[in-house]
């Protein structure tokens, strides 16, 4: 797999076809974050048109997909394995939180990022992460399998702790503590762990925070690169 530093910086997002698994995947590219190279992996935001379409089978999950409206996509966990498993090519994850009515987005770092195969149930493996001290959620998610629920069905997916409804795929854990693939609410919802969630230690208020905007974008740990094998094809 070749890896090629962008030197288009016109704007913050570009849209390039990268070729992970010798198929095509057209991808956004953020090319001035802390110095940009970024893979845009995921992405929630408020124009979203219902709250729901994140709520998807385990194969479109597979796949990967964007929404129609609101810019809203999950790069896939095929292209995530093939992005995040080559050897001597450890990822960095970044993930930006901004909740309703914030003036400033969290930045979260895990300078290690890995998803297994699919043999392996897409086993997340996260660790070194950097960032405000309460707000490591995902850690607590490391070594679980990718798994989807589903919350608008006669006996809904639950979280075994809180008993609240979830939905959406991610690496559901018997209590969960993040789902940045939750329903995307524009009001608080009254059900814990319902709709996109990032836990806070010591303020149990954040599992019903509702946000303007999410980003997972990965890059080379040590090098600012668009990662992935690919031919430029500017949109």
């Amino acid at each position: 797999m070749t890896q090629i530093k962008m030197r288009e910086r016109s704007s913050k997002q570009i849209k390039h076809t990268i070729y992970p698994r010798d198929k095509s995947v057209e991808v956004d590219c953020d090319m001035e974050t802390d110095g940009g190279g970024w893979t845009v992996i995921q992405r929630r935001t408020e124009y979203e048109v219902t709250n729901d379409k994140f709520e998807k089978e385990f194969e479109d999950y597979e796949r990967g997909f964007r929404t129609r409206a609101g810019r809203a996509l999950w790069i896939g966990l095929e292209n995530l394995h093939a992005l995040t498993s080559f050897p001597n090519n450890q990822q960095a994850l970044r993930i930006e939180l901004k909740t309703k009515g914030a003036k400033e987005t969290t930045v979260l770092l895990y300078h290690k990022f890995l998803v297994g195969s699919k043999e392996e149930h897409y086993k997340l493996t996260i660790d070194e992460y950097e960032g405000p001290e309460r707000h490591n959620a995902l850690s607590y998610h490391n070594g679980e399998k990718f798994t989807t629920k589903k919350s608008m069905i006669e006996a809904p997916d639950r979280d075994e702790c809180s008993g609240g409804t979830l939905s959406g795929g991610w690496w559901f854990k018997r209590c969960n503590k993040a789902n940045l693939n939750g329903r995307n609410f524009k009001h608080p919802s009254s059900i814990r762990g319902l709709g996109i969630t990032w836990h806070i230690n010591g303020k149990d208020d954040s599992y019903n925070y509702i946000y303007e905007s999410v980003e997972m974008k990965i890059r080379n740990n040590d090098f600012g690169f668009c990662t992935g094998a690919f031919k430029y094809k500017q949109n």
